[in-house]
C-alpha cells in the first residue's frame, strides 16, 4: 500500500477507535501498535499538504553532525529546534556518544565488515539522561538481505498530525544515506510505532478531505562525501496548500 494511503489510514483508525489519554502535552486519541512500511524507491513526502522538507533534512543533517544549540541546528536549515534545545538533544547525543561508544561509526563498522550480524542496533533511550525530552524513536536496526539494506525503525511515540508526516520522510533518507555509506542499496523502512496519537488540538478533517494523487513521482538526489558531509536535492513533490498545525510542546 502506498505510504500516503497507510497514513491516512493510521489517522481514520485512531479517530474511530484511538482511546482517549491526557499526557502532559495535553488530551489526545491514541492507538498502540502500528506500523507503516515505505519502500526504497518511493519518495515519502505526503502530497495532501505541504511538508517543508528543508527543515526535516537539516534536522538530520543536524542529528548527523551532533547538533546541540538552535544555531547549530539552523545553520543546517532547521529552524523548529529551538522549543527543545535547551533541555538536551538526546537524538544528537547518543548518536555520537552512548557511554563513551560512538553508535553511528560502530554501526557503519559492522556493517560493512558484518552484514549477515543482527546486531547492527542503535539505541536512543537512555534512562540515566536528565532531558525533559528523550527521543521519540527508542532505536535503529538495520538488517542487510540480498545486498539491500533495510531499517527497522523502532518509535516509543508518534504525534501523527505533525511528527510523523515529517518522521516517514526522515527515517526514509536516514537510510538512503546509510546505504551510500556502507555499500548497500536502499531497502525497506519498517516503522513500528507503540503510541500513534492524535492532539485534540489537531483537526485532520481538512486535510483527509483532499483528494491525493498516489502516483504523483518525486525524485531525491543525493550527494555525499559522508554522513556528515552531503546534500539533497527533490524534484517533482507538487503538494497541495500547507495546513498549519499547533505543536503541543
Amino acid at each position: 500500500m502506498h505510504f500516503e494511503e497507510q497514513y491516512k489510514e493510521l489517522i481514520v483508525r485512531i479517530m474511530t477507535e484511538g482511546s482517549y489519554i491526557n499526557p502532559s502535552k495535553g488530551p489526545a486519541r491514541e492507538v498502540v501498535g502500528h506500523t507503516i512500511i515505505l519502500e526504497p524507491d518511493v519518495v515519502p513526502l505526503i502530497q495532501g499538504r505541504k511538508m517543508f522538507y528543508k527543515g526535516i533534512i537539516g534536522e538530520l543533517q543536524g542529528f548527523l553532525n551532533n547538533a546541540q544549540t538552535d544555531e547549530e541546528f539552523k545553520s543546517y536549515g532547521c529552524n523548529f529546534w529551538g522549543a527543545w534545545t535547551g533541555q538536551g538533544v538526546d537524538y544528537s547525543r547518543l548518536l555520537h556518544d552512548f557511554n563513551g561508544v560512538n553508535q553511528l561509526k560502530k554501526v557503519v563498522k559492522t556493517l560493512r565488515d558484518k552484514p549477515d550480524s543482527r546486531k547492527h542496533v542503535i539505541s536512543l533511550w537512555d534512562p540515566s539522561s536528565p532531558t525533559l525530552q528523550p527521543p521519540c524513536v527508542m532505536h535503529y536496526q538495520w538488517i542487510v538481505s540480498d545486498n539491500k539494506l533495510n531499517l527497522v525503525w523502532s518509535q516509543r511515540s508518534a504525534d501523527v498530525m505533525i511528527g510523523l508526516a515529517s518522521d516517514m520522510f526522515s527515517a526514509w533518507l536516514f537510510n538512503k544515506l546509510v546505504a551510500l555509506a556502507t555499500g548497500y542499496e536502499p531497502g525497506k523502512v519498517v516503522m513500528q510505532i507503540g503510541s500513534a496519537h492524535i492532539y485534540d488540538v489537531h483537526d485532520p478533517s481538512e486535510y483527509l478531505d483532499r483528494e491525493t494523487e498516489t502516483d504523483n513521482v518525486v525524485s531525491c538526489h543525493v550527494r555525499m562525501r559522508s554522513l556528515q558531509d552531503f546534500a539533497v536535492s527533490l524534484s517533482g513533490y507538487e503538494p497541495q496548500a500547507p495546513i498549519k498545525y499547533r505543536l503541543c510542546e
